[in-house]
């Protein structure tokens, strides 16, 4: 069992320091009729702080997030309207700086594996979080939320790497999608 621990432990260090994989979800209301919305309308933005400023107010990156959940929500027939679309669709993004320690707990018997370097292993990244939040425009009752976390920060110094890895947390987070 040991050697099974300490080989997820392992595991674990890797991923981190080649960067945190694409976390992504999403919750709705089982009760909402999907297939009943045809169209959607961008949100205005909100004012809170993304919290890193390559991102606060770069119209390239709202055009990416809106490509990436435009081409999302019609692979669902739902297709970007007028003011008056069925859907309105509101998205946050931000960034922080996180820093994850690991460590084989030795004083519970573990072993680091063969190769592992001495003492804790400190992986420092930049965490994105995009959230989107879909409501019915009529009753602007949130009917799907949904979440995406990732490394951003190899990607925010690179604009091909920016759209993949939005193109990614996106597609992730509309993989199941409710309606048709």
């Amino acid at each position: 069992m040991r050697t099974h621990v300490t080989g997820w432990l392992a595991l674990a260090a890797f991923t981190a320091a080649c960067g945190l994989g694409v976390v992504a979800g999403a919750d709705f209301d089982t009760s909402a009729d999907f297939a009943r919305y045809a169209t959607f309308t961008w949100d205005e933005p909100d004012d809170r702080p993304i919290g890193d400023p390559r991102l606060e107010n770069n119209p390239f990156f709202d055009e990416r997030l809106h490509a990436a959940i435009a081409i999302e929500l019609a692979e669902h027939g739902i297709r970007a309207g007028e003011a008056d679309g069925g859907l309105i669709v509101h998205h946050h993004a931000t960034v922080r700086n996180r820093v994850d320690v690991y460590d084989a707990d030795e004083r519970a018997g573990y072993r680091r594996p063969a190769g592992y370097i001495e003492g804790a292993q400190v992986i420092q990244y930049d965490e994105g979080t995009i959230l989107v939040d879909i409501a019915d425009a009529e009753t602007r009752a949130v009917i799907w939320r949904g979440w995406a976390r990732f490394d951003i920060g190899r990607a925010l110094a690179n604009p091909d790497l920016m759209d993949r890895a939005i193109e990614d947390a996106i597609g992730r987070m509309f993989e199941d999608f409710p309606g048709r």
